[in-house]
């Protein structure tokens, strides 16, 4: 009321003047000194009312405000800002030790992934040790959370030598897409120093040369400390979320290719020729 007080003395102090020459004036014109007087009274009783009103519409956004925050507070946790199927992964994992010598749990990666469920919900590691893994390798996407994880001081290394021309199982050319020697089709793929290789032979002029070391299609994939060699298309980064850190990648012609979101960080090291960046048809992210 404080305000209503202050707006209708500032009112009043204006019309002042005006209502005291109306008294000097003769007793013929007090109807109009009455009508005058009625209008202030309206006036004031109009100001109180649109008062009263905002008073309230402020009293009821400010508790508005406050139950908001004090629901925030309850409703969110601390970790909201975590994947919930990747927290949950990351506190059941499985080790898998692989090793051509027989002496782990598998001698090929294949048989190791193919003892891992369909549609698995817990983070499984692939211990990978040193050698040279000669296999065509692809995590389908009823295996998320895979890792492989290799020595930092001798890191494996699976190697192949597919082309886009190559003929597949069914006669027909492998084209660019199926050349990778490790295709990921999974989620929450992690690579951490493993050496991704395609030793295929790029060849000046020739058509279907295309031989990819690693194709990345699954969303929300790492890879720490690993190297990718190759000659054409070397690192298929096709779509997805992707982080590369410290990793070393080698070829001659549009050796990144794709369109996934990737960030590659510290150290990223790029050789020879140029890059095809990874590009997108929408400037939505």
């Amino acid at each position: 009321m404080a305000s209503a007080a202050l707006i209708l003395s500032l009112l009043i102090a204006v019309q002042l003047p005006y209502l005291r020459s109306l008294s000097l004036q003769s007793s013929s014109y007090s109807p109009l000194e009455n009508q005058e007087k009625d209008n202030i009274g309206q006036l004031e009783e109009w100001i109180s009312l649109n008062v009263k009103h905002y008073n309230r519409k402020r009293a009821a956004s400010l508790k508005w405000m406050q139950e908001s925050v004090r629901n925030r507070k309850q409703q969110v946790p601390s970790s909201s800002s975590l994947d919930p199927r990747l927290r949950n992964a990351e506190l059941n994992k499985i080790l898998i030790s692989v090793n051509q010598e027989g002496i782990g749990n598998f001698k090929t990666i294949k048989e190791a992934l193919a003892s891992i469920p369909v549609y698995n919900k817990r983070r499984v590691i692939l211990d990978i040790k040193p050698g040279v893994y000669r296999e065509k390798i692809n995590i389908p996407r009823s295996l998320p959370f895979v890792t492989f994880r290799g020595d930092s001081s001798d890191p494996p290394r699976i190697t192949g030598n597919d082309t886009a021309a190559a003929a597949g199982t069914d006669g027909r050319p492998l084209k660019t897409f199926q050349s990778a020697t490790v295709s990921v089709d999974a989620d929450y793929f992690v690579a951490i120093n493993v050496i991704f290789e395609n030793t295929a032979a790029h060849v000046v002029g020739s058509v279907g040369e295309q031989a990819v070391a690693l194709r990345i299609s699954g969303n929300k994939a790492a890879f720490y400390d690993c190297s990718f060699y190759g000659s054409q298309d070397t690192l298929y980064d096709h779509k997805g979320l992707h982080y590369f850190n410290n990793c070393f990648v080698q070829g001659s012609v549009d050796f990144i290719f794709g369109y996934g979101r990737s960030l590659y960080e510290v150290s990223s090291s790029f050789l020879n020729s140029h890059i095809l960046l990874p590009h997108r048809t929408s400037s939505t992210y």
